[in-house]
């Protein structure tokens, strides 16, 4: 049985890998708050779940994010702010009929969106006893353009729409749906039925179309998808449980099942999720597709100098605290290097602060010092960065500055250091995949994509020649998903090899291993029980110091000696904390 806080970490990455399944997007940020989840630009903010909550609103907090992730697929807000008004009342009633719209659409396209929605819809109006006419229209208009029916105080809403629409109420709702597929022409359709309703003054409309072309649009051209949605449904699916393990857990039964179109789906976003004794050894599919690459073979030198340029210009207000920390860690690191003297001693140089006494009497014995050399251990720093896509904006920017300034600041030091990425070449699986699929699906084929392995410095290249390769880390496309068993034995195998006394490896990560192809046809913690194992073997061989650093990601369930920060910005110093402290240890 799964313990409390892996239920929630495993509904976490499940719902976050649904999301991105849902809005057809992978580059989506998916974040966890407290209240008003939202979208915001490329991110999408969900309410933070926790082990109560899973038990008692599991539906709800489900049904939640599949509304979120469809409304960030199918809906413009280019627009929909082309339709609103200074009246707060008529924009609440375009909003809710708009995400009844986008509910409708995903309910068609995905079984289990429809089963999640509509018990969240039945929870809710069980519990609403107030008639509002913001909910009537909300309520009335997702049964009405999807044919169904809801329990509770449904049928008090239906009645009020009714009584406000008259003999209207078939013919609006026929328009509406005549027009689910085009926002632009369903919104305009609702506004005209709200303005003889008196629900929409026309003078109030605050939009023009000078201000809506300077509306910045981030959903992926919603106007050309909405058209195509239901021609591709057959050939899509999404998620419907959270893992069989969590279910057992919280004794959950679903009850529900995909239909057979959906169980065609190329990928599965909520895999079982097995007791780690059940897994077999780790196996790969195929390595014939894997690549080992310097960051400079990815990028022309123009393109990687511009974005060198790019991400200098985006760390003026962190650099002078990091820098500061690193000057710090420069002169510890120094003075542990210097020379000392023995002092008292019966031969040797001759110690001239005891000259007077030397003359006052020449048999003074212990007047002679010796100089000796503190043994500092030759030491290598090996930086190894997640390159996932969760990684992209602030985090993998603020990884690059402090690999960047961590580098020069051992540099000085005599310190050896190389900066390694890990990633993945395609997203879903590349080619492995592809030859899998043609070799005939055979079951649980282990890891399943092909993994992307970049060197921006090794050990013996000086930071001036490798300075530019970190702006690669700024490249759209680069960062996809993260196999980090494989990778961290990739990094320790190159430290091994070298000749330093001392090996120090130093794990950046913002989350567990993720890598939906993989995940789809092996058990669910399939590359998590990898990754334990990975990590088990470096620590019990004790040839390399491993330290890792979770950014928004409790990472000491893995390692032993690990640090966890929620704000980005302290990365630096707590990167330089660390080694601080390990190098005190000697």
């Amino acid at each position: 049985m799964l313990k409390n806080e892996e239920i929630v970490e495993e509904f976490k990455k499940s719902l976050s890998a649904t999301v991105k399944s849902i809005g057809k997007n992978n580059n989506l940020e998916i974040n966890f708050v407290k209240e008003n989840p939202s979208i915001e630009g490329n991110s999408i903010n969900l309410t933070e779940p926790n082990i109560d909550n899973i038990k008692k609103n599991l539906t709800s907090l489900r049904a939640e994010a599949d509304s979120i992730a469809l409304e960030f697929r199918l809906h413009s807000k280019k627009i929909h702010k082309s339709f609103t008004a200074k009246n707060d009342l008529s924009n609440e009633i375009f909003y809710a009929v708009e995400q009844s719209r986008i509910e409708v659409l995903g309910s068609k396209l995905f079984k289990g969106i429809q089963s999640n929605i509509l018990k969240k819809h039945n929870f809710d109006l069980k519990n609403n006893k107030e008639a509002n006419i913001i909910d009537a229209f909300r309520y009335v208009s997702y049964c009405e353009l999807l044919n169904t029916k809801l329990e509770g105080n449904y049928f008090n809403f239906k009645k009020m729409i009714e009584n406000k629409l008259g003999k209207k109420y078939q013919f609006f709702f026929q328009n509406l749906k005549k027009n689910l597929n085009d926002q632009e022409k369903f919104a305009s359709h609702l506004k005209d039925i709200l303005v003889e309703l008196g629900l929409f003054d026309l003078n109030e409309n605050i939009n023009s179309n000078e201000d809506i072309d300077k509306e910045d649009d981030f959903n992926n051209n919603q106007d050309s998808q909405n058209k195509n949605n239901e021609d591709n449904s057959e050939n899509k699916s999404t998620p419907d449980s959270p893992g069989q393990e969590i279910n057992k857990a919280l004794s959950v039964d679903e009850g529900e099942e995909l239909s057979d179109e959906s169980n065609e789906s190329d990928l599965e976003y909520f895999p079982k999720i097995e007791s780690l004794d059940k897994i077999g050894d780790y196996k790969i599919y195929s390595k014939e597709y894997d690549e080992i690459i310097n960051a400079n073979e990815l990028c022309d030198l123009k393109e990687l100098e511009k974005l060198r340029s790019n991400l200098d210009q985006q760390v003026f207000s962190f650099q002078p605290l990091i820098v500061k920390i690193a000057n710090r860690l420069q002169r510890k690191l120094l003075a542990q290097q210097k020379r000392h003297w023995d002092f008292n001693l019966e031969e040797g140089f001759l110690d001239t602060s005891r000259l007077a006494k030397i003359i006052a009497n020449q048999k003074n014995k212990l007047s002679y010092k010796k100089e000796k050399e503190i043994e500092f251990k030759d030491t290598i720093v090996s930086l190894l960065i997640d390159n996932s896509g969760s990684m992209r904006g602030r985090p993998i920017t603020v990884a690059a500055l402090c690999s960047d300034i961590l580098t020069r600041t051992l540099e000085r030091c005599l310190i050896k250091t190389e900066i390694l990425g890990f990633t993945t070449k395609a997203w879903k699986g590349g080619d492995s995949r592809e030859k899998w699929i043609k070799n005939g699906k055979k079951p649980n084929p282990g890891r399943l994509n092909d993994l992307r392995h970049i060197i921006y410095k090794s050990g013996d290249q000086p930071w001036r020649r490798t300075k530019k390769n970190l702006g690669l880390l700024l490249r759209e496309g680069i960062l996809k998903e993260n196999v980090d068993g494989e990778a961290l034995k990739w990094a320790y195998n190159r430290l091994e090899s070298r000749q330093e006394k001392r090996k120090i490896l130093i794990v950046i990560s913002d989350g567990a291993p993720v890598d939906d192809s993989t995940l789809s046809v092996n058990p669910g913690n399939y590359l998590e029980k990898h990754l334990r194992e990975v990590i088990l073997q470096i620590e019990n061989n004790q040839k390399v110091e491993l330290i890792a650093i979770g950014i928004g990601h409790d990472v000491s369930r893995y390692y032993t000696k690990a640090v966890t920060i929620m704000d980005v910005d302290q990365l630096g110093e707590v990167l330089l904390k660390e080694l601080s402290e390990v190098f005190s240890i000697q």
